[in-house]
């Protein structure tokens, strides 16, 4: 509908992902609609009104359950990230590249924000590295990654909209909503809700100093605790049957 009607324009389409500008009655107004088709089960999880649990994922339950759920996802969910970064998609709205195939990423605002508020600023970081895909697997080979992805966005956000790096909170989701490291980049009037919550949102210079102080391995030894749904397929499929006592789980 929104493709065919004489009122609506496609700012952009990548993959199953697609942003219209729509003009709504009197026409004084115009409205912006984004759309997924088809969408997963994961998408209509994340949108939909459920009740939440609060786990904790030891490494030894991330080993036998969570990574191999991770490992089952088709590739093609993350089709759109791979069309942005080859530039087959969304170049537009490219704000940064540093292009090394190591320490390298991408700075794009997120759909979120539309460019109009520096208060409202989100942007996302995303890496050219494709092995790395959360949080459990980054180390101290991934710091000098973590560390250029801070100073160079921090410094293109202040050169474009003169925003400085105190104004800005910078943190990685665990679990994210696709499994391809990314890091999110947020003014701090910005309220991201749920997305900025504990155990969601680990911020970018905790995640360098926990590797620096407590070890390479760090993320991969600890318990990590946060809230998931109790539709969506990552607590089906590797919480919901777990004992009690192992996923130490309670109720919100």
């Amino acid at each position: 509908m929104l493709a065919t009607s004489p009122s609506s324009e496609l700012l952009f389409k990548n993959d199953i992902y697609a942003k219209y500008a729509s003009m709504v009655a009197p026409e004084q107004a115009t409205i912006t609609v984004d759309t997924i088709y088809p969408a997963t089960e994961k998408h209509i999880s994340k949108h939909s009104t459920q009740k939440f649990i609060m786990v904790a994922e030891t490494a030894e339950v991330y080993s036998n359950k969570v990574l191999p759920y991770m490992q089952s996802l088709p590739a093609s969910r993350i089709t759109w990230v791979y069309n942005i970064l080859e530039k087959k998609a969304e170049t537009e709205r490219l704000l940064f590249e540093d292009p090394n195939p190591e320490t390298g990423f991408m700075l794009h605002p997120d759909l979120k924000w539309d460019q109009t508020q520096t208060e409202g600023l989100y942007c996302i970081a995303l890496c050219h590295r494709r092995d790395l895909k959360c949080l459990r697997d980054l180390t101290a080979d991934s710091l000098p990654l973590l560390r250029n992805v801070k100073h160079k966005t921090c410094q293109v956000i202040q050169d474009k909209y003169g925003i400085q790096s105190g104004q800005i909170r910078a943190y990685i989701h665990y679990h994210p909503s696709y499994y391809h490291l990314h890091v999110h980049f947020m003014h701090l009037s910005v309220d991201a809700g749920a997305g900025m919550a504990a155990g969601k949102a680990h911020l970018l210079d905790d995640v360098i100093d926990n590797i620096e102080v407590f070890g390479s391995d760090y993320y991969k030894r600890r318990t990590l605790h946060f809230t998931v749904g109790e539709s969506d397929p990552l607590y089906k499929q590797c919480f919901a049957n777990i004992d009690e006592p192992q996923a130490k789980r309670t109720k919100q």
